[in-house]
């Protein structure tokens, strides 16, 4: 059997990858774009664990293991909006990349390291089955309302965070 968190994996190289990709000597508006991307995608992949991953953490992991990922899900999203602000090339800018780019690489192994494999041991076979069903069909009806209603920054994609269960 596959591991249910496929999506989730797949998703932290497809992110690891744009990033090294703006590293490189790029042109302003080529690096407009490649932080457009990043921005959606990563905008993407955190409300697919905001919707999926993270009630799931919160049930076996507790509520203040949970409530330490979604402060990191704060912190990228005020710096992609900071991002969005200004113009690639500004010191600034550059400063809100780096700063993105530590968050996400160190939160995606945090993930991929401990929490995940947590996770997974913590379900059977049928609920693992259940969660990779249910990440699939929400990573598609993301995508959809993402291509739909999309406005940088402030797209559906950043529903607010609830603590209820």
């Amino acid at each position: 059997m596959s591991n249910p968190f496929d999506i989730l994996i797949e998703q932290h190289r497809e992110l690891e990858e744009c990033f090294e990709r703006l590293a490189s000597d790029a042109d302003s508006e080529e690096q407009r774009a490649q932080v457009s991307e990043l921005l959606e995608l990563l905008r993407l992949h955190s409300r697919l664990e905001e919707r999926c991953f993270h009630p799931l953490l919160m049930q076996v992991e507790g509520r203040s293991r949970a409530r330490e990922e979604a402060e990191d899900h704060l912190v990228m999203r005020e710096l992609m909006d900071e991002l969005e602000e200004l113009p690639p090339g500004h010191p600034e800018w550059q400063a809100r990349l780096f700063a993105l780019e530590d968050l996400v690489v160190a939160h995606f192994q945090e993930e991929e390291s401990a929490m995940l494999p947590r996770l997974r041991m913590a379900l059977d076979a049928q609920q693992q089955d259940d969660l990779r069903r249910d990440l699939s069909a929400t990573r598609e009806e993301l995508l959809a309302r993402a291509h739909v209603f999309h406005v940088p920054g402030r797209g559906p994609l950043l529903e607010t965070l609830r603590w209820d269960g």
